[in-house]
């Protein structure tokens, strides 16, 4: 009878779950990963969640915005990022958990030697376990500051795919802007071989001029090639970004670059009087992975507070009926663990110490925070005084192309003299045009110390976390 009764209760007591597998197949994951497309309607209702209109979708063009929203649901990265984050709340309902009675019988059988009623005897026992000090409001505590620190962690993977984005798409522009550079430098190259090789065979000048013309162009060819080259791998690395195949963004419509207005806009935001306090003072506060290091030392502390409580133990009260050969006897007891030699100090000494860590690291990641940026404004500040002083120099070979093109409509230079000139002039401008993209390049990784976007009005989504990708 009382096995019978102790499963019975221990059967209805809860719902029990059945273990589902759940094997991977690598060619499905494989052709989930080479489907990806910005077409889908996931993707679709996805944006329109985020406040997208649908006579918006899909975006006619790609710019760092739009791309950055493609990662932010197609990429792999953000999808193990949110699987710890859902692990940390798995531990969060765990930590509030409450102990379960534990529920005990036995049975036996005498031989009525001393005269016994019965010869049977049945007992049954609940164990129900009592936790003091406060812990489990502790332990919840503590996997509260866990949770955070999974979800800042998850908020920071989306900003690194952001920043990559950033970065990728700038050296994407560079890359298309000196291709044309290196294309018109060509094009002077080949009018300037052309009036040597018309004077060689008047024999106004030297075989030796011509064939080094020749060789300054062929120079300039390998140089095309090269950057043109590099245009392909420039995209592979975007659409790896995005989180797409390289097949389905090879059909994006990436958004032009306006040098001019990028250079203008990243220029309003960094060079005011206030800037460096002004950074400074946003990034050692603001940053999420210093929002992080703060949560991970509150959760240290709760550690503490933790191991602490664990000194008062804890009670288990122990009710129990019992049949003994036929007398029926019921009984109440109590249990408590005698902390007289272990009081807990190693585990809260333990606990004492990762606080400690945990506050050398925060203060270590101030330090390197302070460093860093002092680092990329001075290298920002560096690149834009190299974009004064090239500009400057494009400003005195104006007025001496305008001097020569006077000359040459007085007749008193040739034509050679002025197409030379072209070719210096184009290519101070590459310099220029290279300087300039050093500048942005600069502050994008100010931007990155900051951890959010300084240069456009883009928010990442406050509920990140919560953005599954069903595809």
């Amino acid at each position: 009878m009382i096995v019978t009764l102790s499963l019975t209760l221990l059967g209805t007591g809860c719902a029990y779950q059945k273990y589902q597998a759940k094997p991977l197949d690598p060619a499905q994951t494989s052709a989930k990963l080479l489907t990806k497309n910005i077409a889908s309607e996931d993707f679709k209702a996805y944006l329109i969640k985020q406040g997208f209109t649908e006579n918006l979708l899909p975006f006619a063009t790609w710019g760092l915005n739009e791309l950055t929203w493609c990662a932010l649901y197609h990429h792999t990265k953000l999808g193990v990022a949110k699987a710890q984050l859902a692990l940390a709340n798995a531990s969060l309902e765990t930590a509030g958990q409450k102990q379960n009675p534990t529920l005990g019988g036995n049975i036996a059988r005498s031989n009525q030697a001393n005269g016994d009623i019965r010869p049977w005897a049945y007992g049954l026992n609940v164990e129900i376990p009592i936790e003091t000090g406060n812990k489990r409001q502790t332990r919840i505590e503590e996997a509260q500051h866990l949770v955070e620190v999974a979800r800042l962690d998850v908020a920071e993977m989306a900003w690194q795919l952001r920043s990559q984005i950033a970065k990728d798409l700038l050296r994407y522009h560079q890359n298309i802007a000196m291709t044309d550079a290196l294309k018109n430098e060509l094009r002077i190259q080949t009018k300037l071989v052309d009036l040597l090789a018309k004077r060689l065979s008047l024999g106004a000048v030297s075989s030796t001029e011509l064939s080094a013309a020749k060789l300054r162009q062929q120079k300039t060819q390998f140089s095309l090639a090269n950057e043109q080259a590099k245009l392909i791998g420039i995209r592979t690395n975007l659409a790896t970004d995005a989180g797409l195949p390289i097949k389905n963004f090879n059909d994006l419509i990436l958004k032009p670059l306006n040098l001019d207005e990028a250079l203008t806009k990243q220029s309003a935001h960094l060079n005011t009087p206030d800037k460096y306090k002004n950074l400074q003072t946003s990034a050692l506060l603001n940053r999420l992975d210093i929002r992080r290091s703060l949560e991970k030392y509150t959760a240290a502390e709760a550690k503490i507070k933790l191991e602490v409580a664990k000194q008062t133990p804890d009670i288990s009260l122990n009710p129990g009926f019992a049949f003994e050969f036929g007398d029926s006897i019921w009984s109440l007891g109590f249990s408590a663990l005698l902390n007289l030699i272990n009081k807990n100090q190693t585990l809260i000494a333990e606990a004492k110490q990762l606080r400690e860590i945990e506050g050398a690291q925060f203060e270590a990641l101030q330090a390197k925070i302070i460093g860093d940026l002092g680092q990329s404004l001075a290298s920002y500040e560096a690149s834009l005084e190299n974009v004064r002083g090239l500009k400057a120099q494009l400003v005195e070979q104006t007025l001496y192309t305008q001097k020569l093109q006077r000359q040459f409509d007085a007749g008193l230079i040739d034509r050679l003299d002025l197409t030379q000139n072209q070719l210096n002039t184009n290519s101070l401008e590459q310099q220029i045009l290279e300087a300039q993209f050093n500048n942005l390049h600069a502050a994008l990784a100010v931007e990155d110390i900051m951890q959010r976007p300084i240069f456009d009005d883009f928010s990442m989504p406050t509920t990140i976390s919560a953005n599954v990708n069903h595809e």
